[in-house]
């Protein structure tokens, strides 16, 4: 085994694991122009579908980004976003759930039914060729220690057994839901570590001439041959390749044996309804499913992101979109604060903004999966009234744009106006310009090729109503106070099914996550002091003097 014996080499950021999340980590640290470092033990991207589906607000990330077209034509086409309940795939149909109704008038980039394995790809396709960073796979992080003034990190190359030490201001644990760094900062989680055992079985074959495989993004296998195991076949790309998901026990395998390679085989047979089924095995894994969120997502220097943060039940397909949306919330500010335009007080808006909606996201992934035992209990029973019941319940699994866009940050780093939050809805969302909302999708031009939501990226922006002009010379003002860039946009015009409510002389601040942090209905006697002020709140700097 070799050993670096040179002095650590220093980094501003280490991000452990490269999975989805570490590649966003990655693509966005690269954006702001942050050097980093990513190690992931794995040797590639993963080979293994995981996660599937890509919903809004991922998807508009993705957009601003330049790989929504990629990621999407990795997916199912348009219309797939339906559950079918089956016999088995060539047989009987018990019922399917509807399409989530037409949703593009709230977000330019719609949800996409596509897998993890594609999703990875797509993304380190783009932070390959960071300028700012390097992604090493089949490297594991062996240690570290947090320090005051930043965190020595031990690594080892998996396959060489070199080893190296690094010096960074940051480390990010994007290590998932076994991570090393959460146990090893002894984080605990809330909530069960094992709700049920999952087999995962990775297949391929030929059934692109069956409807159900080109219309359902998830075929849900109730047979009625008790010899052959219940299971969710996920649709990865409507053609020949399957993931079969299969409860195995509640806290441990719970079947006679593993099944052999060819006993999944026959299984496929069984749930296709084709007896002569040519089907190749890909890969398998077992897994158990959890509902977890940790109690903090920082500890000094250190953050937690994405899975290594929570663990959902997969019904609901919040992992990698929340994931990615940590990502999204943290990397701006860490920016800020490296460059030392705000203060570390910043940062801990990071847990206080996203560790909430974690629980929510959480709590309606589990509240799916007791809606699938209640479907099995109905099914069994023969009672048809009550399958389609269960069935049509269903829907509120899938339409969950509510869910997706709808949430809305507390934190200091949010000026509240004095209205008050509505409920959040996981099937219905209300657009908003009240702080702490994504502020709404509008488009600006006739050809719908141009988004409000493009003007956040990597800047501070003041969205003024069309008489708001007086607006543009406080945020000039505000900004060099500040020492930190704002854009000044008008809006054209307000349509009011678009919520918002600024008014035609008011403004919205809007920060680089594309979420609201402040909003005024009419101009202030002195609205650069008010601009001032706010953005020394955000920064932290109001708190810190």
């Amino acid at each position: 085994m070799s050993s670096s014996t040179d002095s650590p080499s220093s980094v501003p950021v280490f991000v452990v694991g490269g999975g989805p999340v570490g590649l966003a980590l990655a693509l966005l640290l690269d954006r702001f122009e942050i050097p980093f470092v990513v190690v992931e033990r794995s040797p590639s991207t993963t080979v293994h579908p995981k996660s599937r589906g890509c919903w809004p607000r991922t998807m508009e990330l993705f957009r601003l980004w330049g790989i929504e077209e990629q990621v999407r034509a990795r997916g199912l086409g348009d219309g797939a976003d339906v559950f079918a309940f089956v016999e088995s795939m060539a047989g009987r149909e018990i019922g399917r759930t509807m399409p989530e109704p037409d949703v593009s008038h709230h977000t330019p980039a719609r949800k996409s039914f596509v897998a993890q394995d594609a999703v990875e790809e797509e993304l380190y396709a783009v932070a390959r060729h960071s300028r700012h960073g390097r992604i090493l796979f089949s490297t594991e992080c062996t240690g570290f220690e947090l320090m005051d003034e930043g965190v020595i990190v031990d690594t080892r190359n998996v396959e060489t057994g070199a080893t190296q030490q690094w010096r960074a201001s940051y480390l990010l644990a994007a290590d998932g839901a076994g991570s090393s760094v959460r146990r090893q900062l002894g984080i605990e989680f809330d909530g069960p570590s094992t709700i049920a055992i999952m087999a995962n079985d990775y297949w391929r074959a030929d059934l692109s001439r069956l409807p159900v495989a080109r219309q359902a993004a998830m075929i849900r296998i109730l047979p009625t041959d008790p010899a052959v195991p219940p299971a969710t076949i996920l649709n990865t790309n409507g053609r020949d390749r399957w993931l079969t998901v299969s409860q195995i026990g509640h806290t441990e395998d719970e079947r006679d044996h593993p099944w052999t390679d060819q006993e999944v085989i026959e299984i496929a047979r069984a749930h296709t309804g084709i007896a002569d089924l040519d089907v190749q095995i890909i890969n398998r894994s077992t897994w158990r499913v959890s509902r977890q969120v940790a109690r903090q997502f920082r500890r000094g220097r250190a953050f937690l992101v994405g899975d290594a943060a929570h663990r959902f039940p997969p019904t609901g397909g919040f992992g990698l979109n929340s994931g990615v949306q940590d990502a999204h919330n943290l990397v701006w500010k860490l920016a800020l604060v490296l460059q030392g335009r705000a203060t570390d007080a910043l940062l801990d808006t990071y847990e206080a903004e996203r560790r909430p909606v974690a629980v929510s996201n959480a709590d309606f992934s589990f509240l799916n999966r007791k809606r699938f035992d209640l479907l099995a209990d109905a099914v069994e029973s023969g009672n048809e009234d009550r399958c389609a019941f269960w069935i049509t319940d269903t829907d509120n699994h899938l339409h969950s744009i509510g869910q997706s866009l709808g949430f809305s940050y507390e934190s200091a780093a949010i000026v509240p106006d004095g209205t008050v939050a509505k409920p959040l809805n996981p099937r219905v969302y209300e657009p908003a310009d009240r702080p702490g909302g994504r502020f709404p999708h509008a488009w600006l031009d006739a050809a719908r090729r141009h988004s409000t939501l493009d003007w956040f990226d990597r800047r501070f922006v003041l969205v003024a109503g069309p008489l708001g002009q007086a607006w543009e010379a406080a945020a000039a003002r505000a900004a060099d106070a500040a020492g930190v860039p704002i854009d000044f946009r008008q809006l054209p015009s307000i349509d009011p099914a678009s919520g918002i409510r600024m008014g035609m002389r008011g403004a919205a601040l809007v920060r680089p996550d594309g979420h609201v942090c402040y909003r005024a209905a009419w101009t202030p006697d002195d609205p650069a002091a008010e601009l001032t002020a706010v953005m020394a709140q955000v920064l932290g700097k109001a708190r810190a003097s």
